[in-house]
């Protein structure tokens, strides 16, 4: 979107007060598409990954790297049809394995390995290093109040 027509679309919902919202829910959507454009291309470019294969790897990184595929499912965001192939692949590159749960022996649970925690331990370091500009222009304190803001909408959803 160019700036003049952004520009346009802020005065516009300014005036009109049944289009507020909008004047919110727009720069949501483009910092979102911007951040996951971005993030999609780098992934693939340098590490051979998709979005959704490092939303795996982080789910496991940030909930104690051993989850069942139902708890995986329940920390991302994608289909559990989806996830089967994506575990399948991430197993065969070594960067998680399925072992079988000590609780039921007949079910399977997906444990991130060493080799897939240093990779997605790298890719969150770069993802911050790389998003760092878009932020730069918010005070401390405006990074905090969005932070806040940010959240408290996010568990509206859930």
């Amino acid at each position: 979107m160019e700036k003049k027509h952004l520009d346009n679309f802020f005065n516009t919902t300014v005036k009109m007060q049944e289009y507020k919202q909008f004047g919110l829910t727009l720069p949501i959507t483009l910092i979102y598409k911007n951040l996951y454009n971005e993030t999609e291309h780098y992934l693939k470019e340098t590490y051979d990954l998709i979005h959704s294969e490092i939303d795996v790897l982080a789910a496991l990184y940030f909930n104690g790297k051993l989850l069942s595929p139902t708890d995986l499912y329940a920390a991302t965001v994608f289909s559990s049809g989806g996830m089967t192939k994506i575990l399948k692949k991430l197993e065969q590159r070594g960067y998680i394995s399925r072992i079988a749960s000590k609780e039921d022996k007949r079910s399977m649970l997906v444990k991130l390995e060493i080799k897939g925690e240093e990779l997605v331990t790298l890719c969150l370091k770069e993802m911050v290093e790389n998003r760092r500009n878009i932020f730069e222009v918010l005070s401390k304190e405006e990074i905090d109040s969005l932070e806040k803001i940010l959240k408290k909408l996010t568990y509206t959803l859930f």
